[in-house]
């Protein structure tokens, strides 16, 4: 998951696997979650979510993340126009390293914000989104817990995998350790950076 800082990707992941709402903002540097799923035919499905910095401070680690990932969730806030700047920037980058046909979500946060204090329509999101990129699009808020599901059943969707991510689904989630300091090149060649059947690497 990408994005530009305090756009609330760490509040989306957390509510996701969680169900909580970080109310105070800390700096991510890189941080590993995993979401298993037991599906209604009995297969399973593994989500591994890589919450990124949104800082420029970790080119390195940033272009390790584009590498090797499966697919990637954008993240901007409706209410900073320049955190949508961010999202195309980093959707060029990805698709000059990896083509186009990765799949890819752009999410709108802090929808639950009062519609004039919106800088970026959801008309013009969306159809920038879907009709010229060819991306996924969602909308929600992490503070009121609106629309995360959509977030991720459109990520599965880019991706061509079936899923049921319905509350109804046993759900097992961890938060795995954190990659602090230098990136370390080896963990690309660790299993959970690559896309496999029923499981799927996020950024």
């Amino acid at each position: 998951m990408m994005g530009a800082a305090r756009v609330g990707k760490s509040s989306i992941i957390s509510q996701f696997l969680y169900e909580k709402y970080l109310s105070r903002y800390k700096q991510t540097i890189e941080e590993m979650h995993r979401g298993e799923y037991e599906l209604p035919d009995g297969s399973s499905l593994t989500l591994d979510i890589l919450d990124t910095s949104g800082s420029y401070q970790f080119p390195a680690m940033r272009a390790l993340s584009i590498n090797t990932s499966g697919a990637f969730i954008l993240v901007y806030a409706v209410d900073d126009e320049e955190t949508w700047n961010e999202v195309e920037r980093l959707r060029e980058q990805i698709i000059s390293v990896r083509g186009t046909r990765v799949p890819i979500v752009i999410v709108g946060n802090k929808a639950d914000v009062a519609e004039e204090d919106r800088q970026i329509p959801f008309k013009v999101a969306r159809s920038r989104a879907l009709l010229e990129w060819g991306c996924g699009y969602a909308e929600c808020s992490a503070k009121n817990n609106e629309g995360i599901l959509t977030v991720f059943k459109q990520l599965l969707r880019q991706a061509n995998i079936e899923y049921n991510l319905s509350p109804a689904v046993r759900r097992r989630r961890k938060s795995l350790p954190s990659y602090t300091g230098s990136p370390n090149p080896a963990r690309a060649n660790s299993a959970k950076y690559y896309l496999k059947r029923h499981s799927c690497s996020v950024q």
